[in-house]
């Protein structure tokens, strides 16, 4: 990727972790359970466990790419995955910088198509990974309900209609994967009035380059082995991210006299992963995350000062390993291992421009 590009994305990276520490509110965080040694002790060992989820993601990725991933070196393949999650996580809506800055970076080692094409097969099978930890959290959520739980009942219609409209698309995606995405939605969008004009010549001269993106897509969905394999992974890495939510609730329900089971990690993260995905619009999720973290240790503590204190404690810590390894990815999109590489390819672009001006 071009040094302009890459300085574009890191602009964009620290705006939302300006807005972040904006938004923080640091002279009322209580600083004394970050700085203890037991939560620092934490802290690095959920770092440790996350670098490990970036691998895991990264393998994924190759996985994907097939033949193409022995181009990739893979230290370059963890930076454009760690530095992409990191783009997302400080951008509305997410997707919208994570993605484009893959594709960009993937491009120095393969074709455009299929730089594309691999980054949307990842982002399909991270969306779906998210979708089977969603509907994993609801079969919990309702076993508890069978043995007992105390829940409101729109709590509980929210979260078991969610758990079956999401079972619904997962069948949907499994007998309904024939079907291209990438020219599909161009057609699609060449007929929103404002816009279709401009966009119906571009996507009739790159339709070519939309077909082979949906067939490369299609070859990874139609090809079980691969597509499962990759899934499972997305899969362990959202029951890792759950294990990682019940470390904390351990170490601060211990305080308490509860005894958290793994089980209650899951669906932790899924109650507070749901409201915050839901709320998409929010950057990182401020707050929408906690806001579900605490609904679901409702259902867990009984007492208000323990529910408020846990909460507080899992969320602080939380969010610190999170903008850690935000501000990592962040910086880590301006390093590069081609420079060569690129100023030649600078070089070449210019040349390219000073040689077609008469």
């Amino acid at each position: 990727m071009k040094l302009r590009y890459r300085i574009i994305f890191f602009i964009i990276g620290l705006i939302g972790i300006g807005i972040l520490l904006w938004r923080a509110d640091l002279p009322n965080i209580n600083w004394s359970i970050v700085f203890s040694l037991d939560s620092l002790l934490l802290l690095i060992v959920l770092c440790v466990l996350w670098i490990f989820i970036y691998v895991v993601h990264t393998i994924c990725y190759k996985i994907i790419l097939k033949e193409e991933s022995k181009k990739v070196p893979f230290f370059s393949m963890l930076k454009i995955v760690a530095s992409g999650f990191a783009l997302n996580n400080v951008t509305p809506a997410g997707l919208v910088g994570g993605e484009p800055y893959r594709i960009m970076e993937l491009k120095r080692f393969c074709s455009t198509e299929k730089a594309t094409s691999s980054t949307l097969s990842f982002t399909l099978v991270y969306t779906f990974g998210h979708i089977l930890l969603w509907i994993t959290s609801s079969i919990i959520f309702l076993v508890k309900l069978c043995l007992g739980l105390k829940v409101s009942l729109w709590i509980s219609i929210f979260i078991l209609s969610s758990g079956g409209v999401l079972l619904g698309l997962f069948i949907l995606f499994v007998v309904c994967r024939k079907n291209g995405f990438a020219y599909p939605m161009m057609k699609f969008l060449c007929k929103i009035p404002l816009i279709k004009k401009k966009l119906i010549p571009v996507v009739e001269k790159n339709k070519n380059s939309y077909i082979e993106i949906d067939n490369n897509i299609r070859e990874f969905r139609n090809t079980p082995l691969r597509f499962i394999v990759c899934l499972s992974m997305q899969f362990f890495t959202r029951l890792l991210e759950a294990l990682e939510y019940f470390l904390l609730f351990f170490f601060f329900a211990r305080n308490f006299g509860y005894t958290p089971h793994f089980h209650e990690g899951i669906l932790i993260i899924g109650v507070a992963s749901l409201i915050g995905n839901i709320l998409f619009i929010i950057p990182m999720q401020a707050s929408t995350r906690e806001g579900g973290m605490v609904i679901a240790l409702s259902f867990l503590l009984a007492s208000e000062t323990a529910i408020k204190e846990v909460s507080v404690g899992i969320g602080l810590l939380f969010r610190i390993r999170e903008f850690l390894f935000i501000v990592v990815g962040i910086i880590m999109v301006l390093i590069s291992k081609r420079k060569k590489e690129d100023k030649q390819i600078e070089k070449q672009d210019k040349d390219g421009e000073a040689s077609e001006t008469p």
